[in-house]
């Protein structure tokens, strides 16, 4: 597709539509919370914080690995990163991996 050069844009302060404030809605003041509502967390969410049990977090791991990406050494292997995503899911739901 081939864009004409004889495009106009306005410039700033032209009355332009980035240029024009948001009318005011009726009762838009700050939002108040409900008082009914409330929020329950599942036990997954848990897990997701805590990593799975038996597991560590390797800081020496993490600063190779970052310098590699600053080196732009580093390799990702798609199909590994899949299984591990796939197998985390599952482990997460509670069904066995297959």
């Amino acid at each position: 597709m081939k864009i004409s050069p004889s495009l106009t844009i306005p410039a700033a302060g032209t009355g332009a539509a980035s240029d024009r404030k948001a009318p005011a809605r009726a009762g838009a003041s700050d939002p108040q919370p409900v008082p009914a509502a409330s929020v329950h967390l599942s036990g997954a969410s848990s897990q997701l914080v805590s990593g799975p049990p038996g597991t560590s977090f390797d800081h020496g791991k993490v600063e190779a690995i970052k310098q590699a990406i600053a080196e732009g050494k580093l390799q990702v292997h798609a199909e590994a990163v899949a299984d591990h995503l796939i197998a985390n899911a599952l482990a997460l739901s509670g069904r066995p991996p297959k």
